[in-house]
């Protein structure tokens, strides 16, 4: 059985793909082997290539608190536009280019890319899609599986928060996160089901092993899934949001939880009636077609069912989580999670707002890049 990673418990760590620009025109160009081993010291270590050469994913160290992450995560995207401003280019931050064509993109000549391409054929080419990761270390394996398991019916939550993606090949999709669509087309995707242990879940692994699926859980791409190999909890759901801010409240968010969780673990609770699966999948559904606007499935501890806006599905998040934001410094994060909310606006509700006022992607692509710098 594989052995789980040590880190320190809580800290944290997020990753964020962002589209490589033609600053004139918007436009996405494959440029990622530019920067790759020039980008100088600093950032150089916190870089990584992807399948496409139109996106470039900044990784932060990692860190003990919000505070650090917030310092991290600026640093880093303000490292990335001047590198790329040095070679001619800019970047910008959401889960889909609004009108770029993925045929039109160059791949990454990498055998690791190579190898996704032979394995998934056509759902891999077309995967030009931009999202955040946010690794929370936990103590221990049952830990870790406590929290995947408690995380899931979240999930949706902090999709609708992050919604980013309205627009694919020049059409407004209906979606407020196509991205999240597109990737389902990948195996291994999706919300995982509920694990008895976390020899259950290496078990899971072994099997897809064995098959000769996966050489490792780094090939598992659900939207929340346990790391054994460095002890932290990912969770993968989002859209990459533009600005800093809230990128930093849906990792806080996410964070707030995972150490909920924890503690509910060492307490002995019980998971809530709401795990059932087809109500998670169900409002998964909603929140990427909806975003703030869907109408989530709560089942109550009697049994009954009834909807809920996702604006109320948020304030009982808070609640449930208010002594951790209390004991870890989130009230900053959490307010711009609540003014999310209350503004009724996403990144994706942004961009169609400014489609429907202009008419013109390049403008929807201005304004992408004047909000993703610190």
């Amino acid at each position: 059985m594989t052995e789980f990673g040590s880190s320190e418990p809580f800290t944290l760590g997020v990753e964020e793909e962002f589209q490589i620009l033609d600053p004139e025109t918007g436009e996405l160009v494959s440029r990622i082997d530019e920067v790759m081993g020039k980008a100088g010291p600093g950032i150089e270590e916190n870089l990584q290539s992807e399948l496409f050469q139109a996106l470039v994913e900044t990784t932060s160290d990692i860190c003990a608190d919000i505070d650090e992450l917030r310092e991290d995560v600026s640093r880093l995207r303000g490292a990335l536009i001047d590198t790329m401003a040095d070679k001619g280019y800019t970047i910008a931050a959401a889960g889909t280019h609004p009108f770029a064509l993925w045929e039109e993109q160059d791949y990454t000549d990498r055998p690791r890319y190579d190898e996704l391409i032979d394995d998934v054929q056509w759902p891999a080419k077309r995967e030009l899609i931009f999202g955040q990761h946010t690794h929370v270390a936990v103590e221990n394996a049952p830990q870790a599986i406590y929290i995947n398991n408690g995380l899931r019916p979240f999930l949706p939550i902090l999709l609708a928060l992050s919604s980013n993606s309205p627009f694919w090949r020049g059409v407004s999709t209906g979606l407020k996160s196509t991205r999240v669509r597109i990737f389902d087309a990948l195996p291994r995707t999706g919300i995982p089901r509920e694990f008895s242990s976390f020899a259950d879940f290496q078990a899971a692994l072994d099997t897809l092993a064995a098959g000769g699926s996966i050489e490792d859980v780094t090939k598992i791409w659900w939207d929340v899934r346990p790391r054994p190999d460095i002890g932290t909890v990912e969770v993968r759901i989002p859209d990459l949001p533009t600005t800093v801010d809230e990128s930093i409240a849906v990792a806080a968010l996410t964070q707030a939880l995972v150490v909920r969780l924890a503690r509910d673990f060492e307490q002995g609770e019980e998971r809530p009636i709401q795990h059932i699966p087809e109500v998670i999948d169900e409002n998964r559904w909603r929140a990427l077609r909806d975003g703030l606007e869907a109408d989530l499935i709560r089942v109550g501890d009697d049994g009954e069912v009834e909807t809920m806006s996702v604006e109320s599905a948020v304030k009982d998040t808070l609640a449930l989580v208010d002594d951790v934001v209390q004991d870890r410094g989130l009230k900053e994060e959490m307010a711009t999670i609540e003014e999310i909310v209350q503004r009724g606006e996403t990144g994706a509700d942004r961009q169609l707002r400014i489609y429907e006022e202009t008419g013109e992607f390049t403008e929807v692509m201005s304004d992408l890049v004047e909000r993703t710098p610190p």
